[in-house]
């Protein structure tokens, strides 16, 4: 599914493929309500992020940034610059951020490459809600939000430059299906950047392997990240890690 916009003004959306008129809340195109989500079993996690209370509190002190500094060490602005130096970002044209929740890496591409058009989809309608609301205030107008399910993006084939997933693909127990449908939408040569979580040591590790082992959470070995990748089509795989904290980066082949 595509279509084409105008910043900040979406009154009406449809379906490319078969003309299905489309629900529009807020300004936000919603596809989900369209397709059948490839996971409709949400774990405690994703739940507790499609509520409108903990959007409203997502970016606040008591929660994204507390969890990046004890996650990584880093400030979420550290975090973003170090995920924007490894992609090596140059001019992009277009540009999707995955799950990107209340849209703190969609605005800050959106500040790296103010020429591109920025796609931020989330399965959330409160955390898109917010994002809205978070990119009129700073004047951000290349930013469209869409509500859909990262498993079936609504995008054509081959026609992004950069796709970015922030803190959100430990969530996910299968990720084959993920790795699938970002290359098809990358053109050749287009970068997949991402942070998320790799395994810790000692209890918390343990503790770790549990949640994967119950199907509830996905832990990186960055090895295998990096095997994985390549055999759906993408090299130059570089990262930075900062305790748990995964930072990285790979290109379509």
């Amino acid at each position: 599914m595509i279509f084409s916009f105008l910043p900040n003004a979406i009154r009406q959306a449809r379906c490319d493929f078969c003309d299905h008129k489309l629900p529009v809340h807020s300004g936000i195109p919603d596809f989900a309500e369209h397709v059948a989500l490839a996971d409709p079993k949400l774990n405690p996690a994703q739940k507790a992020m499609n509520s409108r209370l903990f959007a409203s509190i997502y970016e606040t002190p008591i929660w994204r940034p507390l969890h990046t500094w004890i996650g990584s060490g880093l400030s979420m602005k550290k975090e973003v610059e170090e995920l924007l130096q490894l992609s090596c970002m140059g001019p992009k044209n277009m540009i999707a951020d995955l799950a990107c929740g209340t849209g703190h890496y969609a605005r800050a591409l959106a500040r790296k490459a103010p020429e591109a058009i920025i796609y931020g989809l989330d399965i959330s309608l409160g955390m898109l809600v917010q994002g809205v609301r978070m990119a009129k205030r700073r004047g951000l107008t290349s930013i469209l939000f869409l509500r859909g399910d990262i498993h079936l993006l609504p995008f054509e084939d081959e026609s992004l430059d950069l796709v970015n997933c922030g803190g959100a693909l430990h969530l996910f127990s299968n990720l084959t299906p993920i790795w699938k449908e970002v290359e098809r939408v990358l053109k050749p040569g287009g970068v997949f950047t991402a942070m998320t979580l790799t395994f810790a040591g000692g209890v918390i590790g343990k503790i770790q392997q549990r949640m994967v082992d119950r199907g509830q959470a996905t832990f990186f070995d960055i090895s295998k990240l990096a095997a994985d990748l390549k055999v759906v089509g993408f090299s130059n795989f570089n990262y930075r890690k900062h305790r748990i904290s995964l930072i990285f980066c790979a290109t379509k082949i």
